[in-house]
């Protein structure tokens, strides 16, 4: 796959906790020019949204979805084949399963490679890149520390549930067909309802943003959750935008193929950069961790001005994946 990383690039960085650790595996891997760029985009997790249709709530971002099939169809279109133990079950590891868990690890860290895994010092995605078995311990890196964390606390954090993933092999990606497959991950997200259990209130893609200009008019907001929704989602419409960008650039000097469909990644980028635009101002009305006042009512009238504006260009962005997957999806069955 051709890598999309430019020089002096500034997206090195993402809110999205499960991108960033992705894209710290991979940097161990020999696939080392792929950018965070990169993953956010062929991972489908620059183009998530997840809104708990009620209070906004803080686990949002990575509540309602199967983790381990997301993430591991997401790492096979960046060229890596995945293993993923656990769930987001809020059960503890079982002895037998904190043993298969860290053999798995320090099998994975043995051939050079960290295990991303959730809740280490903090409910977010981080990595374990080392382990010492005299001290018992494993050395992880999060959103909140890079530390020591004692065997026996893998999935006993905060939540206290077990989640990892690790690399198991890598092999060759073509460019066209891995955005291909990305577009399927995309477009399911934006307009199907994909809870794990029904009776949960999260909405997802499209939906995602009715669902939060209601919290918003019912004034049953989490404070610290809205923020934190406005932090994550508007991070990751940048890396949308850029990634699209940075598509269209090279697409325009590809195959046939590939130049045929970039005039579509461009005016995609252009609408998710619109996105991004307006969820900025909705970062800026709620700073996490501080998160404003989201039930003021005339504080939630203008978010929810900027959520409709901003969830109206996302629905054009998707127009054009929609058209951009279809193009590519007749090629792939005329070829075959």
């Amino acid at each position: 796959m051709a890598p999309s990383q430019c020089l002096n690039d500034t997206y090195t960085y993402t809110h999205t906790s499960a991108g960033q650790a992705m894209f710290r595996m991979i940097a161990y891997t020999d696939n080392r020019s792929l950018s965070l760029v990169d993953v956010m985009g062929y991972s489908s997790l620059a183009f998530r949204i997840n809104i708990h249709a009620e209070t906004v709530d803080i686990a949002g971002p990575y509540a309602s979805f199967n983790w381990g099939d997301v993430f591991k169809r997401g790492m096979m279109n960046l060229g890596f084949n995945c293993r993923a133990i656990g769930a987001p079950n809020f059960t503890p590891p079982s002895p037998e399963e904190l043993q298969e868990a860290l053999r798995f690890t320090q099998n994975c860290i043995d051939h050079g490679v960290p295990v991303m895994a959730w809740d280490l010092f903090v409910p977010e995605f981080g990595v374990i890149y080392g382990y010492d078995d005299q001290q018992q311990q494993l050395t992880c890196l999060d959103t909140a520390q890079d530390g020591n964390l004692p065997y026996v606390k893998l999935g006993r954090g905060r939540i206290g549930e077990l989640f990892l993933m690790g690399i198991v092999d890598c092999f060759e990606v073509d460019e066209t067909c891995a955005w291909r497959d990305a577009l399927e991950m995309i477009l399911e997200h934006a307009f199907e309802h994909q809870p794990r259990h029904d009776q949960e209130p999260y909405r997802n893609g499209l939906a995602g943003y009715e669902a939060w200009m209601q919290a918003l008019r019912s004034q049953s907001v989490e404070v610290v959750g809205n923020a934190y929704n406005a932090l994550v989602v508007g991070d990751a419409r940048m890396y949308a935008a850029e990634f699209l960008t940075r598509l269209a650039d090279r697409w325009r000097n590809g195959s046939p193929l590939q130049r045929e469909v970039a005039p579509n990644a461009q005016a995609a980028a252009t609408h998710y950069r619109e996105v991004a635009r307006h969820l900025s101002g909705l970062r800026a009305s709620f700073p996490f961790p501080q998160g404003g006042t989201p039930n003021d009512p005339a504080t939630a009238r203008t978010a929810i001005e900027l959520l409709r504006q901003a969830g109206v260009a996302e629905a054009s962005g998707i127009e054009q994946l929609q058209a951009m997957h279809q193009r590519l999806s007749r090629e792939d069955s005329h070829v075959t």
